[in-house]
């Protein structure tokens, strides 16, 4: 620590930068007793987590299932299985959805699972019955179209695609719960253009593999198994090799299908459907488990109720909450995560549609902030970085860095420094917003959080007069 006084003049303010936040819901259009609408309902997160709706919900494809976003929040893209295609959307800037072009047809049979690169260049689709994986290119005004045809992963049943953080690896997972024989996880190297390299060998996993939820650090990859009851955990190595960890695999409740890991990489959250070989609601529910620095889990709490059916589930950019949709009871839970999921007041929330299925929840990614500042040199220096911008929230913290040894964690937009020599000093700034979004992006496996980038850090040199 430098010698030099700091003098902050102000400091962050407890923002709630999830309020207004955009939720995604789509709904495939049947259950396990119903037929009807398929659409995408759109609500937004309320004061205590509430979801309040947004416009009337948009129509889209049978059998829809996964949504994801460009990392930019620009473009929406939903899965329809029954369709065998995918349908993209623009994304207004208060969350609506309008149609962005035709469906695109995936070529393949059963388009069950699909992930965006962290780039927002490309987006993958598992075809389930035809074991392949289609890759399509993004381009600069949302639509897509497909690169090549798709591409066979080896082995029948491909359920769920996830990409790596860094966006070097895609991971696809294999598996119907039919019976107890163990299914596998395959890796596809990703070329520069987004493209697959030739398949890793397999990894073995459970019965049935489903949901995928990666560590935002890219360390740790989690494979829930539904007709094995368990959930599968990996350490991913630098070549996308694929080793278990301390303790895998994990018990999880029966029929484990939708998987979330909160932002911070702490804490996984498995939504168990409880479907086979009948449904039973009393073993349905939400369950919660920490992640140790090794990767393993532990449960840090039993069962908790949902509503009938729970399958999708995504938290918010700044993990505060946790939203679970339910296939047979057609509605959304709403949960204030404390670590644990705690229900908020008046969920569940109608999902407006029948049967939102696998991987049918995502929040629209948080944009990362821009840092700037200007300084008043002298011995006592004023900086000034209230022209740093939030694009959809505000600046809640200022990490100082005076170049002169001495640094302020959140030290407000206006501190002064005392220096006590002259010179030229390098200072530096880091800035976050009101959801925790900074610097880094905050991507989990199929669609990004938070799209932070380097634009929320800045340097200048400052000259100190004698």
């Amino acid at each position: 620590m430098g010698s030099g006084l700091v003098v902050p003049t102000a400091t962050a303010d407890e923002h709630d930068g999830s309020v207004g936040r955009p939720v995604y819901v789509t709904t495939s259009g049947r259950n396990f007793t119903e037929t009807g609408p398929h659409n995408v309902s759109v609500y937004t997160v309320g004061r205590g987590g509430t979801l309040d709706p947004l416009g009337d919900p948009v129509a889209t494809g049978a059998g829809a299932r996964g949504i994801v976003f460009t990392p930019n929040g620009k473009y929406a893209y939903v899965v329809a299985l029954e369709e065998d295609t995918v349908h993209p959307y623009a994304v207004a800037s208060d969350g609506r959805l309008a149609r962005n072009g035709q469906p695109v047809e995936t070529r393949g049979d059963t388009p069950i699972g699909i992930a965006m690169a962290p780039n927002g260049h490309t987006l993958y689709v598992s075809n389930l019955l035809s074991g392949t994986v289609t890759v399509f290119a993004v381009h600069p005004d949302g639509t897509i179209a497909r690169r090549g045809d798709p591409v066979p992963t080896g082995f029948p049943e491909a359920r769920n695609v996830a990409v790596s953080p860094d966006g070097r690896f895609l991971f696809v997972s294999h598996g119907i719960p039919v019976d107890q024989d163990p299914d596998v996880i395959v890796t596809f190297p990703l070329r520069p253009d987004g493209t697959l390299g030739a398949a890793r060998p397999p990894v073995p996993i459970g019965a049935a593999g489903g949901g995928i939820g990666i560590t935002p650090n890219g360390m740790f990859l989690y494979v829930a198994c539904l007709e094995s009851d368990d959930v599968h955990g990996f350490r991913i190595g630098y070549d996308g090799s694929l080793t278990p960890v301390p303790g895998s695999p994990f018990p999880a409740p029966r029929t484990p299908e939708g998987v979330a890991v909160a932002p911070d990489g702490g804490h996984l959250y498995v939504a168990s459907v409880a479907s086979r070989p009948v449904h039973t609601p009393e073993e349905d529910g939400v369950w919660t488990f920490s992640i140790d620095d090794k990767g393993t889990l532990h449960r840090v709490q039993s069962r908790v109720e949902a509503g009938v059916g729970p399958v999708g589930i995504s938290t918010t950019p700044d993990g505060k909450w946790l939203y679970v949709s339910n296939f047979v009871s057609n509605n959304v839970s709403g949960f204030a995560i404390t670590p644990v999921p705690r229900e908020v007041s008046g969920s569940p929330f109608p999902a407006n549609g029948i049967g939102p299925a696998f991987d049918s929840v995502a929040v629209l990614p948080n944009q990362g902030p821009k840092a700037s500042f200007t300084a008043m040199p002298g011995r006592t220096t004023r900086f000034d970085a209230t022209a740093s911008r939030d694009p959809d929230g505000e600046i809640a913290r200022y990490d100082w860095d005076f170049g002169d040894g001495t640094t302020l964690r959140d030290g407000g937009p206006k501190p002064e420094h005392v220096y006590n020599r002259p010179g030229v000093f390098v200072v530096k700034l880091v800035v976050t917003d009101d959801e925790g979004c900074s610097a880094r992006q905050v991507f989990t496996g199929h669609t990004a959080l938070c799209n932070g980038s380097t634009a929320a850090r800045t340097a200048k040199s400052v000259v100190v007069p004698e």
